[in-house]
């Protein structure tokens, strides 16, 4: 597996997370519960835009470098 197809793992991974979470918080009725949830969702969100992020520096860096 090389880099690209691994951080797009990853970030599918996260897309799903988002899609369960958000998911759930629809179908919850306590207020609390749901709140959580939506939550859950938005730190996944962030944590997908850092991967992003990360992802792209990698790939910046290891353009840059020459073997």
């Amino acid at each position: 597996m090389d880099l690209p197809d691994a951080l797009e793992m990853v970030i599918n991974d996260e897309r799903a997370l988002q899609e369960k979470y958000k998911n759930l918080a629809e179908e919850e009725k306590n207020p609390f519960v749901k709140e959580f949830f939506k939550r859950i969702v938005k730190d996944a969100i962030n944590h997908e835009k850092k991967l992003h992020k990360k992802y792209e520096k990698i790939l910046s860096a290891l353009k840059k470098k020459t073997y």
